[in-house]
């Protein structure tokens, strides 16, 4: 938890209220001290579960310890706002990342589940149960609880996908930005998505790469052909060359996987590469910038996949059709790393190592008649022919 806080007193238009710190006493204690010896006491941010982190386990909490932990604060007369109460889902690529200076860099899934007493999809788990049953207890007398709404709709896994098309992002990189030295995000106004950074090594060149602050993740070709997977988490920055022939096309693939949320790093936030690419002890010029944001997936040239392993960053595409919509998942476990789109709309980020294995798609992003997948995965080196859902979500599977 975070160390506890609350407002200072010569701010006397806020509400105080601490964050971090659940034991009433506490609680109390810390308002009365900079609140003239006085309530109201609220706790701002009660944590009844927490967010997940690309690698880690899925985070969460035991209910019933919930349960009496709220029982415990309502009874002191103190109020209190669940975060979350429901987590849902962070869309786009706004799932951020956390840093502290005892702590690497840890990017955030788009599931933000959470463990909270409402799921991914806003349906009442056992927490929600038990937590319901303490907060009628401490109830104004003959005030009671509405009643639960039935379940919004059936979540349901869909028909098979077929995928109709196959983009090589190689064979999509329109026109570039030129620039002696590799030229960050900010700098290409690009904030979020991946840049494809390319030059040509003049000379017969190996040795050892060094892209000096990486910014999250790259993958690395040399005339195509990838040679290494650099991850900020890890602290990975550097690959051996080998074999290199002299005017070979060195591309460097970069991932933004999410900004700093809070803490000293906050304004350290600049992404792509953002100092230099060092090979053998010499600084690599004469860049090339190709920019992928991935605000829409159009623009693509698609063709019909011939059944080849791909060994390069690809999109999917396919189509379905529905005679009725409902709330489902996006099975990804077929898949590496990447982004998936339904109907243009951006569902968030997977990835292989998990926890989190699908993403969520709700019924108000699909429609009766034809929908389309698209898939980004920058990793998968098979030839993806079908795309799967299934009816519920699976968050905490682990793969190294």
């Amino acid at each position: 938890m975070d160390q506890a806080r609350c407002l200072p007193a010569t701010y006397p238009v806020f509400y105080p209220a601490v964050n971090g710190e659940d034991n009433p006493a506490k609680v109390k204690e810390l308002i009365n001290k900079y609140h003239n010896g006085k309530g109201p006491y609220y706790i701002a941010e009660w944590y009844p579960g927490w967010f997940d982190s690309w690698g880690k386990p899925h985070s969460g909490s035991n209910a019933d310890e919930d349960a009496k932990k709220l029982d415990e604060v309502l009874a002191a007369g103190i109020s209190i706002n669940m975060y979350m109460f429901h987590g849902g889902t962070t869309r786009d690529f706004m799932n951020g990342a956390n840093m502290s200076r005892n702590e690497p860099y840890s990017p955030q899934t788009s599931s933000y589940d959470y463990d909270a007493p409402l799921n991914e999809a806003g349906d009442p788990t056992p927490k929600f149960y038990k937590l319901r049953n303490v907060i009628a207890k401490h109830l104004p007398a003959g005030q009671t609880l509405p009643e639960i709404p039935q379940k919004r709709r059936r979540t349901y896994a869909l028909e098979v996908t077929k995928v109709s098309g196959v983009a090589n992002l190689f064979n999509n990189l329109g026109l570039p930005t030129e620039s002696e030295r590799p030229m960050s995000f900010e700098d290409l106004d690009q904030g979020y998505g991946l840049v494809l950074y390319r030059t040509t090594l003049a000379n017969a060149s190996n040795g050892l790469l060094k892209i000096k602050q990486l910014r999250d993740y790259a993958t690395v070709y040399v005339n195509g052909k990838r040679l290494a997977v650099l991850d900020r988490r890890l602290g990975q920055d550097s690959v051996q060359l080998a074999g290199v022939s002299p005017n070979s096309t060195l591309d460097i693939l970069v991932e933004n996987n999410g900004r700093i949320n809070y803490g000293p790093y906050l304004t350290d936030n600049r992404k792509g590469i953002t100092e230099a690419v060092i090979l053998n002890g010499q600084e690599l010029l004469g860049w090339k910038m190709y920019k992928f944001p991935l605000n829409s997936t159009s623009g693509f040239k698609y063709i019909t996949s011939n059944g080849e392993a791909i060994q390069q960053p690809v999109l999917y595409r396919g189509t379905f059709s529905l005679r009725g919509v409902g709330d489902t998942y996006l099975d990804m476990r077929a898949f590496g790393k990447g982004i998936a789109f339904v109907n243009g709309h951006n569902l968030g980020k997977y990835w292989y190592i998990g926890p989190q294995q699908t993403l969520f798609v709700p019924a108000a992003w699909l429609k009766k008649g034809t929908n389309e997948i698209v898939i980004f995965d920058e990793l998968h080196n098979t030839d993806v022919k079908e795309i799967t859902t299934i009816e519920h979500p699976i968050l905490n599977e682990l793969h190294k």
